[in-house]
Parts: structure tokens; sequence; C-alpha cells
């Protein structure tokens, strides 16, 4: 059984005060489900090589947010009621005003443990800090862009993408040209036939006739239902029609219910297709929410699918949102980009993953310099006990969130950190 102690020591870089607390935690089901018996990979080594130390790997990031994290072993998922306020890997990173630095000098093995340092400048992570969590260390280093680790691959007879997965049963379910496909497919690795697939059979037709199939997209809303959207593209603002059709997922019975057919006012809407990792999507349903891209990419609609007459537009100064996909616990993945002026002073348009949150707030990493072609680490299922099965093309990957939470630490009271203040964070683990 692993413990942690966690200390954090605000500076005032003016006057030399200095401001500790200090904390337990408990630790989560986040490690144990990836490296026991729920273990994704069909390879398990590979798997292993991030994960292991666990102190320095599967336990080597950490997360701060502005609110108070459930304390419950199976709460894993990277949540959205709350907002990330800073995050450190292993790595120094003095540029960014979010993820701050590793301190190799002051880590280090303990007698009965591991210790991580964590430094802050005054420009970085900034606000309220409520809450803490350690997490994998790629996804300290970069919570946008490492959310995904890729194990292994198994070639397919379609292009199948993925929309649920029965855990207990072992039945994958995948949607194909307007039909979705139950598949017998096995996440534990100790099953004599793993990770071989069973026969499809078809367990739900969308019968998509007029409009076609192509201007659907079809997702899992993560709300119990699959959703398919229809929303005919324009380039200037007009009063647009959308289609949202919704089929029961959470009992695996693919009702469908009565189909929502609505107008919003004034919009530009752009056109879309089948949910796939090559052609983006600029549409999303996300607990109970659709969103809309606009046709310039500068706005994003905001539809409460329980009364389609609540639309917000939402804008995001002066980045651009072009596509959005569904997230486990609310808001939308999504790929911000912006104009800016490279390190030889040229016109260049930056790019960074990032999210809006429910509350229509938003996060990316403000210091991105590299274009984002690998569209397919933003789309990826998030599933059960971390279980995510991508695919693009006719290939389906094993994978699974790094971005999960290991342990959970609630501040007895939530501490401000200002401009005025360093900070270094201690956190120590131990075996007990």
């Amino acid at each position: 059984m692993i413990k942690g102690k966690l200390q954090i020591e605000l500076k005032d870089e003016k006057t030399g005060r200095i401001e500790r607390h200090e904390e337990e935690n408990m630790v989560t089901n986040a490690v144990a489900n990836l490296l026991g018996l729920g273990a994704i990979s069909c390879f398990y080594t590979n798997m292993l090589k991030e994960l292991i130390p666990i102190s320095q790997k599967a336990l080597g990031g950490i997360f701060l947010f502005d609110g108070a994290l459930e304390e419950d072993a199976d709460n894993t998922h990277f949540p959205m009621d709350v907002h990330l306020t800073g995050c450190a890997g292993r790595v120094a990173n003095g540029s960014s005003k979010l993820i701050g630095s590793f301190n190799a000098a002051e880590s280090g093995r303990t007698d009965t443990g591991y210790t991580s340092v964590w430094d802050f400048s005054t420009s970085q992570a900034n606000g309220t800090i409520a809450a803490l969590s350690l997490t994998n260390y790629k996804c300290g280093e970069n919570p946008f862009h490492n959310t995904v680790y890729m194990e292994s691959s198994i070639s397919l007879s379609k292009s199948y993408i993925t929309i649920g997965n029965d855990p207990v049963k072992g039945i994958g379910y995948f949607y194909y040209e307007g039909k979705i496909y139950e598949k017998r497919i096995f996440s534990n690795i100790i099953r004599v036939n793993s990770p071989d697939f069973g026969e499809e059979k078809v367990v739900f037709d969308f019968e998509f006739t007029n409009p076609s199939y192509s201007y659907w997209a079809v997702f899992n809303g993560y709300d119990g239902y699959i959703y398919a959207v229809y929303c005919r593209g324009n380039s200037d603002p007009k009063d647009t029609t959308v289609r949202v059709r919704r089929v029961k997922i959470s009992d695996y019975s693919f009702a469908e219910e009565s189909e929502l057919v609505f107008t919003l006012e004034k919009i530009t809407c752009p056109s879309t297709g089948p949910y796939n990792f090559y052609l983006e999507t600029r549409y999303a349903v996300s607990k109970g929410y659709l969103y809309i891209g606009s046709y310039d990419y500068k706005t994003l609609y905001k539809v409460n699918l329980s009364n389609t007459a609540d639309v917000k537009a939402l804008t995001f100064d002066d980045a651009r949102v072009t596509y959005i996909y569904p997230k486990y616990n609310g808001g939308v993945y999504a790929r911000f980009e912006w104009d800016g002026l490279s390190t030889t002073g040229s016109k260049t348009t930056f790019y960074s993953p990032g999210w809006i949150y429910p509350d229509d707030k938003y996060r990316y990493k403000e210091d991105y310099t590299q274009g984002m072609n690998s569209t397919y680490y933003y789309t990826a299922l998030e599933g059960e006990k971390l279980n995510i099965f991508p695919t693009q093309s006719n290939t389906l990957f094993y994978a699974y969130t790094r971005n999960y939470l290991g342990t959970i630490c609630n501040l007895s009271s939530p501490v401000v950190k200002t401009s005025a203040q360093s900070m270094k964070i201690t956190y120590t683990l131990t075996d007990v």
C-alpha cells in the first residue's frame, strides 16, 4: 500500500516570508487498474515502460486544481467540474505560465519511498489551489498533448469508429457507415482468446437515407447515449435546421428516442462527415449539450438539448477553435489555433490541443509553438477504468489515458498563489 504526504511552500519574493501547508492524501485505483488484471495492453512489457518505476513515471507528474476532488478510489478520470491551475512532470519548464519544473536536485529515494519536488516561478500556476493529484509524468509535462499512450494494434476489416465498450461482458461497440456493430473484445489480458475479435453483429442501423449518412456526425455523448447530428453547412449567418438523433447505450439496448429537430437563428454552420480520425468533426454532444463550431472557427455555439432555445455563443479571445470532440466528464476536447510570430519573426499559425469546460471556461497551452497533426490523440474514446479503444484507418489501437488521477489530496483550506510568490511542492510517497 502506498501513502502520500504533501507540503506546499509559498515564498513571497519581496519579503522572503514563507507560508507552508501540509496534507496527507489517498491513492486511487488508477495505477492498480493499469498494472493488474484489468490492464489494457496485450503487450504488457511495453506498457510497463511508461508506468515503472511507479514513483517516477505512473505517479511522476502532478496536477493542481482550483476545487475539491471527490475522495473516491474509483475517481480516476480527469475532472471537468474543477479547473487546472498548474501542473508539472519530470522536466524543467521556465516558459509556461501553467507548467512548473521538476527539481531533480532535491528529489530522490528515501529509506521507505520516494520524494518528488517541483518548483513554480512567480509567473506559473497562479490562482486558487484547492486540490492536488499525482498523475503520469508525461501528462504532468504536457496535460494537453500527452493524454493518450498508444500500446499495440490489430488490423481490422473496416475503418470502425469505437463508440462504446462493455468491459464486464468483453464486448466492444463500433460504428461504420451508418451501422453499429458488436464485436467480442477483451480488455483483460488473461483470456484464452485475447486479444482476438469475435464475429461482428449489427446491433443498430441508423438507416440514413435523405440526407445521406455522409452528412451525419456520430459519437458517444458520455451521458448514456450515442448521438447522430446533422447540419447542412452554410458560410453566411442564417437560420439553420439541426437534427439530433439519440440512441440509448447505457444498458446496451440501442433503443432510439424521439428525434430533435430545431432551428438555430442566424448562425454559420460547417458541414461535417462521419465521426472518424481523418475527417475531424466540428460537432459534438457532451453531457446533454450540443457544440457546433462556426464556419469561420471564431465562434462555438453551445445548445442545451433539454431546452434548444438555450443557446450560448462562445468565443476564445484571439484564438480559434477548429475541431472538437466530446469529453468523458463533460465539455469538449478542442484544437485551438492562433496567429503569432515565430522565433525568426515571421507570421505563423500556432496550434494547441486543449479543452472547454462545462462552465465555458477553457484551457490550452498558450506557449505552444508546434503544429498539431495527430488528431487521433484527441478523439480517443475514454471509457471504463481508463480503457480506450481508438481506431485509425483499418486499425484498432490498444491504449490508455494518461491524464488519470493517481492520488487525491484536498487541502484543508484552499490557498491562493499570486504573482508575488514562488512555490515549491514536495510530495513524498512511502510504502506502508
